[in-house]
C-alpha cells in the first residue's frame, strides 16, 4: 500500500473521531434562532453551556429576548466579564440561567480594542451595573448608556492603564505600586523577583 492510499484510508476515519469529538449544540440554540429569526448567531456546545456569539450591535437585543421571551426566561445574570484577545479585540462574556427553566446559555460580543463600547445591559439585570463597572476599569470596555460608569475596583484618577488587558506594562505597575506602599510595599503580599524590594521570605507569604 502507498503512503497516498494509507492517507485516503486515514480520512475518513479521522473525519468520524472529529464528528464524534463535537458535541451536539444543546436546544437552547434553536430557542434563541426561534425568537430571534434573521439575527446572525454563531452558537457551539461548551463544556457546560451553549455558546453563542453576536455582533455587537445586537447585544441588548438579543440579552432582552433572552430575558423577556417566555420559551427563554433568562432570568438571573449570573457573571458578566471581559476577555482580551490583543489583535482580535476586546470580548464581553455574559452568563445567563433561567430560575423558571433551569437552562444555562452564554452569550458574547466582540468590540474592537480602538473602539471598546457596546449597550449596557444594566436595564435588563440591575446586578449588571457593577459587573460593567469592573469590566470598564479592568479591560476599558465602555457600556453605552450606562447610569453610573465610574470606577469601582481603581482609584478615579488611574485612567493610563486597564490592569487585565495583556499589553499593560509590569514595571510601571510595580513603581505605580511602589510610590503609593512606600515603606509598606514589604507588606504588600507577594513581590515578584527583580521588582527592586528588598522583603523576607515570610513577608512573601512564603
Amino acid at each position: 500500500m502507498s503512503p497516498d492510499e494509507e492517507t485516503d484510508e486515514k480520512k475518513p476515519a479521522e473525519a468520524a473521531a472529529e464528528a464524534e469529538a463535537a458535541p451536539a449544540i444543546g436546544p437552547v440554540a434553536a430557542l434563541f434562532t426561534a425568537a430571534l429569526p434573521g439575527l446572525a448567531l454563531d452558537a457551539v456546545q461548551g463544556a457546560l453551556d451553549v455558546l453563542i456569539t453576536v455582533d455587537r450591535k445586537d447585544v441588548h437585543k438579543v440579552l432582552e429576548t433572552a430575558k423577556n421571551d417566555e420559551t427563554l426566561a433568562f432570568d438571573f445574570l449570573r457573571n458578566l466579564s471581559g476577555v482580551d484577545y490583543q489583535d482580535a479585540g476586546l470580548e464581553v462574556v455574559y452568563h445567563l440561567y433561567s430560575f423558571t427553566l433551569k437552562h444555562n446559555v452564554t452569550i458574547k460580543a466582540r468590540v474592537p480594542t480602538d473602539d471598546p463600547t457596546l449597550a449596557t445591559v444594566s436595564d435588563l439585570w440591575r446586578g449588571a451595573d457593577w459587573h460593567e463597572r469592573e469590566a470598564r476599569d479592568m479591560f476599558g470596555i465602555v457600556f453605552e448608556g450606562h447610569p453610573n460608569l465610574v470606577p469601582i475596583l481603581l482609584p478615579e484618577d488611574m485612567l493610563d492603564h486597564f490592569p487585565l488587558r495583556k499589553d499593560v506594562p509590569l514595571a510601571p505597575l510595580e513603581e505605580w505600586q511602589g510610590e503609593m506602599l512606600g515603606a509598606n510595599m514589604a507588606s504588600a503580599g507577594y513581590i515578584p523577583p527583580g521588582s527592586g524590594f528588598d522583603v523576607t521570605p515570610s513577608a512573601e507569604g512564603e
